[in-house]
């Protein structure tokens, strides 16, 4: 099941990547087309949204709801057989609760976890400020992905962790992203592929996801609503505190 949680907290939705027809191909053109189309001067503007949809897993449907807080504060809640998963992230460190393994206890996620976790849940993006954050951006070549041209951009972070992301060049939208991550001690290449792009309130989003583990359909994404500015407290994102055991009642 920690497989499971991991591509639940990795399913973290990727806002699409958008360009015009250019010849141009340095990193910070393509992203200034990107931000305009996406609308990040509107995402700027928000500070929270939730997120309501399922995940499928073979023919399981597994309902789900997620809560984004800038700056980069993160929270997944799924519920599988009566039971509900947590997976969350405050910017700092990260925590999940997963009762199927037979303990309801918060767990602590690993540095490397708690990285990844960053990259991920920036509600920014990623890509904006990429230099800031301390990421290098790079336009690395045009190709076919399924028979449609893409652009292709790749992101390095310090830790050297790489996301490679697929632009189609006709229809102006991120088509996929890939990178290399650890489940359960081995590292695999983990795809996402975006499809059926919607707006809400002027920002773009995928509202279906699809997740591959080297080359094999492992979960798909649908999202059914999304909310932006709802009240979501920052104890929301916090490990929640559970008496000491060793206390005892007198």
């Amino acid at each position: 099941m920690k497989k499971i949680i991991m591509l639940l907290f990795l399913f973290l939705i990727s806002l699409p990547v958008s360009l015009a027809q250019t010849e141009e191909y340095a990193a910070d053109d393509i992203l200034n087309l990107y931000f305009q189309t996406i609308g990040q001067d509107k995402l700027l503007k928000t500070n929270t949204y939730v997120t309501k949809g399922k995940l499928l897993n073979g023919k399981t449907e597994i309902p789900f709801i997620s809560y984004n807080k800038r700056p980069m504060s993160y929270r997944l809640e799924a519920e599988i057989n009566g039971m509900k998963i947590i997976s969350a992230f405050n910017g700092v460190s990260g925590w999940t609760i997963n009762p199927i393994t037979g303990s309801s206890d918060p767990q602590l996620m690993t540095s490397d976890e708690a990285e990844r976790s960053k990259l991920q849940a920036d509600y920014n993006g990623m890509f904006y400020n990429y230099a800031d954050k301390g990421y290098k951006v790079e336009f690395i070549d045009k190709d076919y992905l399924d028979f449609v041209e893409v652009y292709i951009l790749k992101l390095t972070t310090p830790e050297d962790d790489e996301i490679t992301a697929y632009i189609d060049t006709e229809n102006n939208v991120m088509l996929k992203s890939s990178s290399y991550v650890t489940i359960e001690d081995t590292v695999a290449e983990m795809e996402m592929y975006f499809s059926q792009h919607r707006f809400v309130d002027n920002i773009l989003f995928p509202y279906s996801v699809e997740t591959k583990v080297n080359g094999k359909t492992e979960m798909k994404m649908m999202v059914e609503q999304i909310t932006f500015d709802m009240d979501v407290p920052d104890s929301l994102f916090e490990i929640p505190a559970f008496p000491d055991s060793n206390d005892s009642d007198e």
